[in-house]
């Protein structure tokens, strides 16, 4: 009997070590950290009155042949752009550990706000009786899906589409009218040809999306065609504050990515737009700074100006692929 009751005793230890082992939480290993070189993306700036302001801007940037990133410091007179510069990122490989096993593999960008930091940006208002306003356009490079990617994308009849290689990936944020605003601002860095979107249609019935057609939209990127619009002049520095002011008073004209801009156009699906989809972030991508004042970025809030893809936008995560 003592016998029997000690095996009985050692299968329930097995069964609960089990049972522990599976309510264990994955866990995070930092397996190296690495550098790499990105862009800055864009920030439009002008006074809220379209007057001359000056601003004195201060950030970081990498120039090969150095080790670290340098600060760059100017004062400009508004309105005007600034970044596009590479620069330098820290960043840590991680891996999701399950049971001693590698489960999945990203990276996680080390962010640094101080002098040099990949994140170190500062915008002084030298206006002592004027505020000034900016928007980011982002800089992402333009990517497409490989046609072994493209199998598992969803856009219905592959065959339908004319060039399956030109079906978009990844691309510039924010989206304007089925076109990134940076084509608007430089007309120059549009692909100059057509692409394609992947697109459906629908309803939106109180979050449960009802689905009737899947398909690959095309969209002409080649100016003065671009998108919905035809632009035979580049957009002003004012004329692209102008969309976003509007945006950030909710009128749903900009939209992060071109899903959201589908949900919006066509499943007439509410609440897609970049202000409310960003809207409890700490990443800005508008805002005013007051005369006299100084915004420099921190955790709290900063300014999205370190470029990462469209599907990890300003967030501290990103895929080795994306690039």
């Amino acid at each position: 009997m003592k016998h029997i009751l000690l095996k009985i005793f050692g299968i329930l230890a097995a069964l609960l070590n089990i049972c522990g082992m599976c309510n264990k939480p994955p866990e995070m290993e930092v397996k190296a950290t690495k550098e790499k070189v990105f862009n800055h993306n864009y920030v439009v700036i002008n006074s809220v009155d379209n007057s001359p302001v000056e601003v004195e801007v201060s950030y970081s940037i990498f120039v090969r042949g150095n080790s670290d990133n340098i600060i760059k410091t100017e004062r400009k007179t508004t309105p005007f752009v600034l970044g596009g510069e590479e620069v330098k990122v820290i960043y840590d490989s991680l891996a999701t550990m399950y049971a001693g096993e590698v489960k999945s593999t990203y990276n996680k960008i080390q962010r640094n706000y101080t002098p040099k930091g990949a994140d170190y940006l500062s915008i002084k208002n030298l206006s002592l009786t004027t505020d000034i306003e900016y928007a980011v356009v982002g800089n992402q490079s333009i990517t497409y899906y490989s046609l072994a990617e493209l199998n598992s994308v969803d856009v219905g009849d592959i065959n339908a589409i004319p060039n399956k290689l030109k079906v978009l990936k990844s691309y510039p944020t924010p989206i304007y009218k089925d076109t990134p605003v940076l084509y608007l601002l430089y007309p120059e860095k549009a692909p100059q040809t057509q692409v394609y979107v992947p697109w459906s249609e629908g309803r939106d019935y109180k979050g449960l999306f009802m689905t009737w057609r899947v398909y690959a939209k095309q969209v002409m990127l080649k100016p003065p065609l671009l998108g919905e619009l035809t632009l035979n002049t580049p957009f002003s520095a004012q004329e692209v504050l102008n969309l976003y002011k509007k945006e950030f008073q909710g009128q749903s004209l900009l939209f992060e990515n071109y899903k959201q801009y589908n949900y919006h156009i066509g499943y007439s699906s509410p609440e897609r737009s970049l202000w409310y989809r960003t809207r409890l972030f700490n990443m800005q991508w508008y805002g005013k700074i007051a005369a006299g004042k100084e915004f420099e970025n921190k955790k709290e809030a900063f300014i999205f100006f370190v470029n990462s893809t469209s599907k990890y936008m300003g967030y501290d995560y990103f895929d080795e692929r994306d690039y």
